[in-house]
């Protein structure tokens, strides 16, 4: 059966995902802006970029953090997955939800919450100066729910059988754990691993909050301070710098990919006797103690840093010179065209994205697992993966450029320039829960429909629609989500009339406007939570929507 329209949309969405990596590197080798229509090419600017001391350090720097985020994140993700699904510690199911919150906030809100919590002038100033060992670890908390997610998704795969035969021959529980869980969910935690370092490469609002203001650099900051810094002609410079980041993040993708080929036998844990599910006995002090580490990490990494970004919206100062709650912050935001207008298009872009999301979802989903055209499955396929290689704040840049060169120029500053921007670089997770779903719906309602006279149209529409519908509402809502917390994409395409919350608060940074930062960051979170509430009371789970 071929759906031709959603097809063509597929097209579509692949042709943007490929010129924005197309024309990040192309930039990168020319001598002048490539909106200049001068296409000399020369390398110039790789000589340049690569003999700068401060790149090297940049490029050194964020060697270091993501090395040092993948090992808290992998290893933090392992132990919160033993303790919530195989250990039954109690409340491990209140618990959960509270684990998954740092990926529904955003990370330039969480440089200034763990700021306002545990820096110099914070709650508990045990921190003091942020150095690229102590951001590591912060972005290693933070993004501990990747990991938790992939790796929850492959040990409750795991057929209950082989844990049962093994208890049978005498195994105790750390034997279990380390002998039998561990080395089948191996190749989901190497999974991980090497996206978490893809992710450390991108990071841009920590190292911006915490690092910067030291003079310290990663790769993302450095690019942002070439757009600052060159009042003429900082493109090619910056594409130089974007490019080598796509490089090493492309290059991780593929071994990513190839690892998964490579150990797809090691991920079908389900056995002949069908999926279950076994607790591992561990002893009541084991139980007590998983429990403690998994609150000790809920309190100190999420509840306080987020409690402290809200107290400061309510006080001038805080420390040792706390002063008495006010408003003020709130009164100035909501009373100020601008600031109003700020969170109205926040509201209205999430709306556009998440709606135009759940159509070329869809039609990268049909497309893939439905297609009778194996060249547009693959397609679709790499249509899904390929964005996650491409840093949010490079693909700002190349969309400018896109908007810039092509006849989408009508919609750059746009609603719908900034909601194409986020979709088409979120694909990998909304396509993710619809494939997922088409997977499990019989061919044959299809068939039924067609031999009836029904268009393949009408097919979706009338029959995987409905059927598809809880998926869908999830993904609605997590683009919805994702639109409120993005803030990198809109530094390149957003005016002043179509800011965002996300952009805004990197705008202000280094305004010293910490009242009307933690103000609209705490108006964020507040959005954000209410929807992370319905999707959870959906039953959305990060390992399997």
């Amino acid at each position: 059966m071929r759906y031709r329209y959603f097809e063509i949309v597929t097209l579509f969405t692949s042709l943007m995902v490929l010129m924005l990596f197309g024309i990040v590197v192309l930039q990168s080798l020319l001598a002048r802006p490539i909106y200049s229509f001068d296409f000399s090419i020369s390398i110039d600017y790789y000589t340049s970029v690569l003999s700068d001391s401060r790149f090297l350090r940049a490029f050194m720097n964020t060697a270091i953090m993501a090395l040092i985020m993948t090992v808290v994140s992998v290893s933090l993700g392992l132990i919160l997955s033993i303790a919530i699904h195989k250990a039954g510690i109690p409340l491990a199911g209140f618990l959960e939800p509270f684990i998954t919150i740092p990926m529904f906030i955003s990370p330039v809100i969480w440089g200034f919450a763990w700021n306002y919590a545990y820096g110099s002038s914070g709650f508990l100033p045990i921190l003091g100066r942020f150095d690229i060992v102590v951001v590591g670890i912060i972005t290693g908390f933070v993004h501990v729910p990747h990991a938790y997610a992939i790796i929850s998704s492959a040990m409750l795969s795991i057929d209950s059988s082989l844990e049962e035969v093994a208890k049978i021959h005498g195994a105790g529980s750390k034997a279990l754990l380390l002998r039998i869980v561990i080395p089948l969910i191996m190749p989901s935690i190497i999974f991980s691993t090497v996206l978490l370092i893809i992710l450390g490469i991108e990071q841009f609002g920590i190292p911006l909050v915490l690092l910067a203001p030291w003079g310290e650099d990663v790769l993302t900051t450095y690019l942002y301070s070439i757009y600052n810094a060159y009042v003429s002609n900082p493109y090619p410079r910056m594409a130089v710098v974007a490019s080598i980041m796509l490089y090493i993040t492309v290059s991780l993708l593929i071994v990513q990919r190839y690892i998964v080929l490579r150990e797809s036998r090691r991920f079908v844990t389900i056995g002949e006797r069908g999926r279950g599910f076994y607790v591992v006995q561990l002893s009541m002090g084991a139980r007590v103690f998983l429990l403690i580490l998994v609150l000790l990490y809920i309190v100190f990494t999420i509840i306080v840093p987020l409690s402290s970004i809200v107290l400061r919206s309510l006080v001038p100062l805080y420390g040792s010179r706390m002063g008495s709650i006010s408003f003020d912050a709130y009164v100035n935001i909501l009373g100020s065209t601008y600031y109003r207008g700020i969170i109205i298009n926040t509201l209205v872009v999430s709306l556009i994205a998440s709606i135009l999301a759940v159509i070329l979802y869809l039609s990268i989903s049909i497309t893939a697992v439905r297609s009778s055209n194996r060249f547009l499955s693959t397609v679709a396929d790499i249509t899904a993966s390929l964005p996650r290689a491409m840093p949010g704040l490079v693909a700002g840049l190349a969309f400018l450029w896109i908007y810039l060169l092509t006849p989408l120029r009508t919609i750059m500053y746009t609603y719908m320039g900034l909601a194409l921007a986020y979709v088409t670089i979120w694909s990998a997770l909304g396509v993710r829960i619809i494939m997922g779903s088409i997977i499990q719906i019989s061919r044959e309602l299809e068939n039924v429909a067609l031999i009836h006279g029904a268009t393949p149209t009408q097919v979706v529409v009338r029959i995987l629609a409905p059927l598809l519908s809880r998926s869908l509402l999830i993904t609605w809502l997590l683009v919805f989500i994702l639109s409120i917390r993005e803030y990198s994409i809109p530094l390149f395409i957003a005016t002043s009339g179509t800011q965002v919350i996300g952009s805004s608060i990197v705008i202000l940074l280094g305004s010293g406007d910490l009242g009307t930062i933690a103000g609209l960051s705490t108006i964020s979170l507040a959005i954000s939570s209410l929807l992370a509430i319905a999707i959870f009371r959906l039953g959305w789970k990060p390992y399997g929507g």
